[in-house]
């Protein structure tokens, strides 16, 4: 259940707001309540609901081109309901964190009077799959609200959607909730390590369409920076 919690020292706003830390800076801010409730409702975890610095390499400068050009006009892009698949053989070079980056602008585009509404969900594709199958015989209402809300929010981020090869199961449930998407002209990002024959080996024919043949399609090629120090 949503509870809204009021902290100053992590305000998203704190670097170029001038309110900031005066004594008119307190808990009733309307930018801060719209940003906490948009993130906390989006299936977002805490240490991805902030800024991250991308520093692009050398051989995946114009994808990050790409990529910014795609954040700039992030409400055209959502509100047109366009699809995008960012992709990569390697691991660690930036996928979600680019996801998460046109998350994050979405909604400092749209927060003013936004009336507290669900506009974004991130969802990691293999934990959503578990919990579908889980759920079975364990209820868990945070998740049941989750579900309820994906078909209806303007962008949904399916993280890691090609992880492994779908079960029949599986496939019929995250083919349902794309599907649904797509048919009401929804926005959808998508982030995957599988790139031409092999995503549709694992998806199946008819999801990995929807995925591959019906996203614009950006591959990142720089090698894992999560270990670099």
């Amino acid at each position: 259940m949503y509870e809204y919690t009021f902290n100053r020292k992590n305000c998203w706003y704190k670097d170029v707001c001038d309110k900031y830390n005066s004594p008119i800076c307190k808990d009733s801010c309307i930018r801060y309540m719209e940003m906490h409730f948009l993130m906390s409702t989006s299936g977002l975890p805490k240490n991805r609901q902030y800024k991250q610095l991308l520093i692009p390499p050398e051989q995946d400068y114009q994808a990050f081109v790409e990529l910014q050009e795609i954040k700039k006009g992030i409400v055209g892009f959502v509100e047109d309901g366009h699809n995008l698949y960012i992709c990569s053989k390697n691991f660690g070079n930036g996928k979600t964190s680019w996801a998460v980056k046109l998350l994050q602008q979405y909604f400092n585009e749209i927060w003013a009077g936004n009336g507290f509404r669900v506009r974004g969900i991130f969802v990691n594709v293999p934990t959503f799959l578990f919990k579908i199958r889980d759920g079975i015989s364990n209820s868990d209402h945070e998740f049941e609200t989750l579900r309820a809300r994906i078909v209806g929010v303007d962008v949904v981020i399916w993280d890691d959607i090609a992880a492994t090869k779908l079960s029949d199961y599986d496939h019929a449930n995250l083919l349902t909730y794309i599907d649904q998407r797509i048919f009401a002209g929804k926005a959808n990002i998508y982030t995957g390590n599988l790139v031409d024959n092999s995503i549709f080996t694992a998806l199946g024919n008819r999801l990995a369409s929807r995925v591959y043949n019906e996203s614009r399609r950006i591959e990142l090629v720089g090698i894992d920076k999560r270990g670099a120090r």
